[in-house]
């Protein structure tokens, strides 16, 4: 018998790429498409999604997707071809293709939702207190994926077989885990385990033991989206103090998670800017201003000589239901220390054998489960933003945020592949082609076998998802910083063009590539360290930014000379001591060995320790961040800032020379000042040297744009005071938010100026 035939239809074939994967965009379509009677099929493909649609009504469905995506999708490219196909009765999803450059954003990971939160606390569902609940809108992503597209055989969930009523949900069009890759159920899915410090299994709940644990002041390890982390009371000194023992970590602060903003509102300031950064979907790290007094009790363990605390809220079911435990078994606030689990300066610890081998003796029970990690992730960290709607500013782009790519507007675009390994301390590297830059997550100071043995697994993961050819390597101008010798490493491997690029050149290029910004701009970049052309260590620079993005060096600090590896950096007061001392500046000018600097980092360290509030350093920045710390403190901020006419403030205001600056430091704390007034002080006029500078250099060159960009700038008082000053003189101010204020954003940065060798000169 004949087989029926079977004619092919015209259908309208759409390709859709960005971020499209892994938040629900088939099952929307799909339900769109049964809705709107429009036959065809949807799947994933290397590239992004495609859409194969038949019916009248097929280009109105088109037209509606591309105007009202899901809420969580970022389109890049929405291009539409009539095609021949076969012919379909139905919609429906198909299984992914394979084939063609990858154009698909992978998805950062994605707090619970309030559905899921709402669930495991319902007696009723079948999810009541599970820990690995999730859904389309919600959960894993970048850290389970191996290879792409997005699907379950492709992550680290491929070996748990979904059961009957997770299949059902699958593949039910009206529930929201239709076609959720990552869906789970106490039946099914991943299972918990508490060890004790042996690694071996405690008998009981593994939830309720760890929560019992931390009740009796222990500190827990615990397996989290992107890697492990240890956990403690936050209200218990003696458990903080041994985890700062056993972390080598003597003064640097430790996040905090709060079961709820609620209770986040009793230990912190919350302005709208903070609450909206702790509610967005990456829930990342806020730094929020200290309440004084907190309502509850917080050790001072948590964040010595610190105006803030580093707070999240819980950003996965296993996080709410362990705070819950806890408060449940203590009685005391649902506030726990979460910090990273790692060894100084390594990369954050993704498996349980790595964690026993490594942190042995640093925690005494670990609540673990049988998922895999695929891609080490640390937490996000932000500042909220400047005003109320204003959006959080990125201090470290990691879990939530990355991988996903920033979109580079046409001015800026990439014609030659690049790859910008970034710099040495807080690095990351970025990947960059036409409108897109791959960030990469939060890989640290590359000082380690390890943090560089992270780096180059994350690049080769990202090139492949990618499809990313580097043509050419960007670095850092500094000649034996370990990204410089890795990024020669790379050029040659992958045949590639070696571009350097000085560090706060990088910093403004940054800020006027995430904005858009047309040269000439002024540049204020701001920070601890950074080699110049003169081989001297820049920190406080004013550069112009031309047509063509060339750049030019207006001012600076005027140096000052220490020592090399004599400590002054991790002893403020020899800092203070060589800066002080007018001979020995005198003598280190002449001697081979005499560093200069015009570092605004370097004059903090010192002003700190003139001033008593931080004479010994144990993590980068610690002087700067107790500076602030002490101006905050001050309670008549707008009183005296002053002396008479020509003192040694308004002489650093007119010339930019630390000298008089720090002598007049030292008279104020002689003459009985109070530490919050001469850092406020001090702090008002470094605001007003620096505005002044960019103010004259923006009239000169006829811009009336000055970007700011450093680690200097994560500054409050600073950051502000100099938004306000350059506002009131007419002056748009920029600064980096979507990238990092402080070196983070190199590698973005020298993606751009490593592309404007290669752009076409207008």
């Amino acid at each position: 018998m004949a087989a029926t035939s079977n004619p092919p239809a015209i259908s309208l074939k759409a390709v859709i790429t960005g971020r499209v994967q892994g938040l629900g965009f088939r099952p929307f379509v799909y339900r769109l498409a049964r809705r709107m009677g429009v036959a065809g099929r949807v799947f994933n493909t290397a590239a992004g999604v495609t859409i194969i649609a038949q019916g009248e009504n097929a280009p109105a469905l088109l037209k509606q997707l591309k105007a009202k995506p899901p809420p969580l999708a970022q389109i890049t490219s929405f291009h539409i071809t009539r095609c021949k196909t076969k012919r379909y009765a139905t919609f429906a999803i198909a299984g992914s293709g394979r084939g063609g450059s990858s154009r698909v954003d992978v998805l950062p990971d994605l707090a619970v939702c309030d559905d899921c939160a709402r669930e495991i606390n319902d007696r009723h569902a079948r999810r009541r207190g599970y820990a690995f609940t999730n859904c389309t809108q919600c959960g894993p992503r970048y850290t389970i994926v191996e290879s792409l597209p997005y699907d379950r055989p492709r992550t680290t969930m491929r070996s748990f077989r979904m059961c009957a009523d997770c299949g059902r949900e699958y593949n039910d069009p009206a529930d929201r885990r239709f076609h959720a890759q990552p869906i789970a159920c106490p039946v099914c899915g991943p299972k918990l385990t508490l060890l004790d410090r042996r690694g071996c299994p405690v008998d009981g709940d593994p939830l309720d033991g760890a929560a019992a644990a931390l009740a009796r002041g222990e500190i827990v390890a615990i397996r989290s989206l992107g890697g492990f982390l240890l956990a403690a009371d936050a209200g218990l000194n003696s458990a903080l103090r041994r985890l700062r023992r056993t972390k080598d970590r003597a003064g640097k602060p430790f996040a905090l998670m709060c079961d709820s903003t609620a209770t986040a509102r009793l230990i912190a300031a919350l302005p709208t800017a903070g609450l909206a950064a702790l509610r967005s979907i990456p829930h990342p790290i806020v730094l929020l201003p200290k309440r004084r007094p907190p309502a509850i009790p917080v050790s001072n363990q948590v964040a010595p000589g610190n105006a803030c605390l580093g707070i999240m809220l819980p950003y996965t079911p296993l996080h709410l239901l362990l705070l819950r435990a806890f408060h449940r078994i203590s009685g005391r606030p649902p506030v726990l220390v979460m910090t990273s689990a790692n060894r100084q300066d390594e990369p954050i610890t993704a498996s349980a054998d790595e964690l026993y081998a490594d942190l042995a003796g640093a925690f005494d029970c670990c609540l673990t489960h049988d998922r895999p990690i695929a891609n080490r992730c640390d937490d996000s960290v932000v500042l909220p933003g400047d005003s109320p709607n204003a959006p959080a500013i990125l201090v470290r782009r990691s879990r939530g945020y990355a991988p996903a790519p920033l979109r580079l507007p046409p001015a800026f675009h990439v014609k030659r592949p690049v790859l910008a390994v970034g710099g040495e301390l807080r690095s990351c590297f970025a990947l960059a082609e036409n409108d897109r830059v791959f960030l990469s997550p939060h890989i640290g100071d590359l000082v380690s076998p390890r943090a560089a043995a992270f780096f180059e697994e994350t690049l080769g993961r990202l090139i492949s998802w990618t499809g990313i050819k580097p043509e050419v390597v960007a670095c850092d101008l500094h000649p034996d910083y370990f990204s410089t010798r890795l990024a020669e490493k790379l050029a040659r491997r992958f045949r590639a063009k070696l571009v350097r690029v000085q560090h706060h050149y990088a910093h403004i290029l940054s800020v006027m590539a995430e904005h858009g910004l047309p040269a000439p701009v002024i540049g204020l970049a701001c920070d601890g360290t950074g080699y110049g052309p003169d081989k001297a260590v820049w920190g406080c620079e004013l550069l112009l930014i031309r047509p063509g993005l060339s750049w030019l060096r207006l001012n600076h600090l005027a140096y000052m000379y220490h020592h090399e590896g004599s400590g002054e950096l991790a002893d403020p007061w020899r800092l203070a001591r060589a800066y002080l001392d007018a001979r020995l500046q005198q003598q280190t000018e002449t001697r081979p060995r005499a560093i200069a600097t015009s570092s605004l980092g370097r004059l903090f360290d010192a002003v700190a320790a003139v001033t008593g509030v931080c004479r010994h350093a144990t993590f980068a920045g610690q002087a700067a961040l107790a500076l602030e710390a002490a101006a905050v403190e001050a309670t008549t901020p707008r009183a005296g800032l002053f002396g008479p006419r020509g003192n040694g403030y308004e002489e650093f205001v007119a010339t930019l020379d630390p000298r008089p600056l720090l002598r007049q430091v030292v008279a104020d704390c002689r003459s009985g000042l109070p530490q919050p007034t001469v850092a406020v002080r001090f702090h008002r006029a470094v605001v007003r040297a620096l505005a002044s500078a960019a103010v004259a250099a923006a009239r000169e060159y006829g811009t009336r744009t000055v970007c700011l960009s450093g680690g200097s700038f994560q500054n409050r008082i600073l950051r502000q005071g100099l938004v306000a000053h350059l506002g009131r003189a007419g002056l748009a101010v920029r600064h980096n938010q979507a990238a990092p204020l402080n070196d983070g954003s190199l590698a973005l940065g020298q993606v751009i100026a490593a592309a404007s060798l290669f752009r076409p000169r207008s």
